[in-house]
């Protein structure tokens, strides 16, 4: 990653840091961490196993139907990733894995977790314009949603036309790869045919209706994991938990190192209109949020002992 690009993406962080601990007492704060009820914990780690398990069985219908032990282990190398690499060099990092412990071409799986990035922004665009009629919202999160609705219905209506017109697409591509010396053409209209593939794929039927099915659970799932945690914190509504998951999602789309600042900003303004103390509801969006990263980089890390493989290794691969 270019070191512009990383500072970049402290500087966002940093700034959406400020804005979210702007008003907050710290000696409150650190009280509501203390006096926290973590019984309410356990449940919700059920949950995320859940969660965990449904986003790798999803994975592995995208993919075509890959061992579902091995699609967990690389997904989970891909977060852990994600979460301690700059560059979100996960995503490659985990087809990385696939490629090297299944059937599936790398190419192919790069292409698979474009389809799953697009699925789940998709789901987050659909469900926040679906809660949006319902619940009450910040001011300062209807602007940046209509906004960030719009490019995704752009970008899917984008890949649509693509996939209609891929014949046509790949002799554009191939005509203008042929005139960059530096560049294989053969090697980059095969990635273009395996991306296409891809979104084919889960067009067919029974495919499509096992997809759909596995995000309406992993989303239910993720939303009962924040309403339980929510007890620990502050009187819990699942209303509120489920629109502070389905902003700090969006939020968490903007890159940045670990994905700290705009999802934690987001979170928080999503519970505001809820009447939730907000240094209470600041201490439980960010255990939420840290909770699944630490458990994330050590089902990671037990995931590259599992598949036989190094964090420097995949670092050098997906870097190349």
């Amino acid at each position: 990653m270019k070191p512009s690009r990383l500072i970049i993406g402290l500087a966002i962080a940093a700034i959406a840091l400020y804005f979210t601990f702007r008003d907050i007492d710290f000696g409150a704060l650190r009280n509501a961490l203390i006096n926290a009820d973590w019984a309410w914990f356990i449940p919700a780690a059920a949950c995320f196993a859940v969660v965990l398990l449904v986003r790798a069985g999803r994975w592995a219908v995208i993919l075509g139907g890959t061992r579902l032990s091995t699609t967990f282990h690389a997904m989970n190398i891909g977060y852990m990733m994600n979460m301690l690499l700059p560059g979100r060099l996960g995503e490659i990092g985990r087809a990385y894995v696939i490629g090297e412990r299944t059937s599936v071409s790398m190419t192919r799986a790069v292409s698979s977790v474009v389809v799953e990035r697009l699925l789940d922004l998709a789901a987050v665009v659909l469900m926040l314009a679906v809660v949006a009629q319902f619940l009450p919202m910040s001011p300062a999160l209807v602007r940046p949603a209509a906004i960030s609705g719009a490019l995704v219905m752009v970008l899917i209506a984008a890949v649509g036309v693509l996939i209609w017109q891929a014949d046509r697409f790949e002799r554009v591509l191939q005509s203008i790869l042929s005139r960059m010396p530096k560049l294989d053409p053969e090697r980059w209209v095969a990635r273009f045919r395996d991306l296409c593939a891809g979104f084919r794929a889960i067009g067919q039927p029974r495919r499509l209706l096992a997809i759909f099915v596995l995000t309406l659970l992993l989303w239910s799932f993720s939303m009962l994991m924040a309403f339980l945690m929510m007890f620990a914190f502050v009187p819990a509504r699942f209303d509120a938990a489920s629109l502070m998951v389905i902003v700090a999602n969006l939020g968490g789309a903007i890159p940045t190192p670990g994905g700290v600042g705009p999802a934690q900003y987001f979170a928080k303004l999503a519970l505001t209109p809820f009447g939730i103390d907000e240094t209470r509801g600041v201490a439980f969006v960010f255990v939420w949020w840290f909770a699944q990263l630490v458990s994330l980089v050590a089902l990671g890390f037990a995931g590259l002992f599992r598949v036989g493989m190094s964090l420097s290794q995949l670092r050098g691969q997906t870097q190349s």
